[in-house]
Parts: C-alpha cells; structure tokens; sequence
C-alpha cells in the first residue's frame, strides 16, 4: 500500500456518487481552513474567524444528523495529536479538540432525548441549561455544550417528526424553534468570545440564517452529474484526515514564527 493510500485509505463502503453530506463536509472543510488560518496565522483579522464559525454548526450538525453512535478510535488519536501538538508550539492543552466534544456527543445524545421526550416540560430548561453552561464547558472541550446543542439540531431535523410529536406543546414547531434559538445563543457567545465588532456579528448572525435554512430542509441524497465529482467526494470523505494534516501544517508555520520572533528578539 503507498503512502497515499495509507493516508487516504479507499472508501467502497460509500456510494459512487457525489452525495449532499459530501458537498456540505466540502463547504464545511473550506471554512474551517479559512478559520484556522485566522487562528494560527492571522489573528488580528476578524474576518477569517467570523466566516469560519459558519463551519461549527455544519459540523455538529452531521454528527447528530447521523445515525451513527460509536465513537471511532481514530477520533480520539487524532484529537490525542492535537493537544500534543498544541504543547509543542506553546499553545495550550486545554479546551480539548472539537473531535472530543463530538465523541462526547454521540455517547450522550441519545439520552438526552429519551429524556426531554419522557418529560418534555423539561426541554426548554434542559436547553437554557446546556447554554448557560457552554461557556465554561467550552474551557474543557471546544464548543462545549453549545456543540452538543447544535448536534442535536441535527438529530431533530433527521427525526423531525418523531421529535415534534413527542415534544407537542412546547413550541408550534420544536424542531424548527430549537434551531432557532441555538443559533442565536451560538452567534452570542461567538460574537462575545472573540469581540467581534458589530458589523462583524450582523454578517455572523446573516450567515448563520442562510445555514439555518440550509439545514432546516437537508436530507440525505445523491447528487448524480455535480461537477467536480472527484473533489467533492475527496473532501467529504477524508474530513478528519485532512483536518489533522492541515493543522499540523499550520501549527509548524506557527511555530517557527514564534520561534524566528524568539531569536530575534
């Protein structure tokens, strides 16, 4: 097996073609380049971070989209490469990666909403809960709870009606309404984490609309003749490895910058 195939293994297991989860993990991939640009490289332009948290819902919204609930041992080494390589170039351990927030929330997602179907005069307290609490759950694992939040935006849009139906009574349509106000509470506290200026947190509160109609109507399914048929299926299908590729990439720019300002210094 060469390289690229050790790194990039086959994926028979997929469909032939092109599929609507593989073009929205492209458009996903994109922003979260362009957000970790801004992170590593550019941190004094607001515009790299504000068009990268579009990615954040799109992400978290797969994983609760998903049926899938094991927790692939690959996640978990990948995000033990990443707070490794946070400590090499003097970045810190903490928040763990986003990839143990998304372990966390497939372990956890299902109970939830056994939970709030059971009583469901508790959802909405179980929802301010887990808003209130992102913040300092953000400090452990990135995005903390208000990624599980997003996650189970995704879980209700796949299971639409079974959700509306056990949560009868709590809103006109509690699907729709969750992801309404978790997008709102997701924008505050992104706009308050990284200062950004008004017009920067208009255009995140612009684009998270457009997200949010996206997703309201996504559902899975193949998309036969898209242009670009190789690139697409590429990048919507070796998400983590490029996610681990990329920022180990970024990371070693990082830090021999820090290390060339070190020595000139």
């Amino acid at each position: 097996m060469n390289l690229r195939d050790r790194l990039f293994p086959p994926r028979p297991d997929l469909p032939a073609e092109v599929t609507s989860i593989d073009v929205m993990k492209t458009v996903a991939l994109v922003l979260m380049v362009i957000d970790h640009v801004g992170w590593l490289l550019f941190p004094q332009i607001e515009w790299f971070r504000v068009l990268g948290r579009l990615c954040i819902p799109l992400w978290f919204f797969l994983i609760g989209y998903a049926r899938a609930r094991d927790v692939p041992t690959r996640w978990l080494v990948a995000g033990i490469i990443m707070m490794v390589s946070n400590i090499l170039v003097g970045l810190p351990a903490l928040p763990l990666a986003v990839l143990f927030t998304m372990a966390l929330t497939r372990v956890a997602i299902d109970p939830f909403w056994r939970f709030v179907a059971a009583k469901p005069y508790y959802f909405w307290w179980s929802v301010l809960l887990l808003m209130f609490a992102a913040y300092a759950t953000g400090l452990v694992v990135e995005y903390g709870t208000i990624g599980f939040l997003l996650a189970c935006c995704g879980y209700a849009v796949r299971n639409r009606e079974e959700v509306d139906t056990a949560l009868e009574g709590v809103a006109r349509t509690p699907s729709q309404a969750l992801m309404i106000a978790v997008f709102i509470g997701f924008g505050i506290l992104e706009a308050m984490s990284f200062g950004f200026s008004m017009l920067a947190f208009a255009v995140l509160l612009a684009g998270l609309t457009g997200v949010y109609f996206v997703l309201q109507t996504f559902e899975t399914k193949t998309l036969p003749g898209v242009g670009n048929a190789n690139l697409f299926q590429f990048f919507g299908r070796y998400t983590l490895e490029i996610y681990v590729i990329h920022l180990l990439v970024l990371k070693a720019v990082f830090g021999l910058q820090v290390l060339a300002i070190y020595l000139i210094g």
